[in-house]
């Protein structure tokens, strides 16, 4: 068996697809800080998002950017993006935890189970593609 110093297409395909889907993540959460934008969001989410506790709203931002730095890092083939990744992930499952938390029974609850649901799938899918075998062999 050789070791090939060049990276899959699936690689590339799975680190592409994890900066486009946070660079998605940055840009909501710009919205979010936007009051215009904001008062276009669905009730549901403007619940959530008027609820947020600042300690909440930094592990957020964590996640969307830390999900974008550790995609680019990926791509770069650093294994810097591991750690990163993985931070990514913790702010992910704080904030869906938050968000469940509030909008139990408010309307339009699926949206946003469903949208923060991705999120911790996507998140988690990068922190287990950059730590088994063939991941770790790309980054260096």
């Amino acid at each position: 068996m050789t070791v090939s110093s060049k990276p899959s297409v699936k690689f590339w395909a799975v680190g592409a697809f994890g900066l486009i889907w946070s660079l998605m993540g940055c840009y909501n959460y710009l919205m979010q800080t936007n009051p215009e934008a904001l008062a276009q969001f669905p009730e549901a989410y403007q619940i959530v998002i008027n609820s947020r506790p600042g300690w909440v709203t930094v592990l957020f931002v964590i996640a969307v950017f830390g999900g974008a730095l550790g995609s680019a890092l990926m791509l770069m083939r650093r294994a810097v993006a591991r750690p990163v990744l993985l931070l990514s992930l913790v702010g992910v499952v704080v904030t869906f935890g938050q968000a469940i938390l509030e909008i139990r029974s408010a309307p339009g609850v699926g949206s946003i189970v469903m949208g923060t649901g991705m999120s911790l799938v996507v998140s988690s899918y990068l922190v287990w593609f950059t730590h088994r075998k063939d991941g770790c062999e790309e980054l260096r």
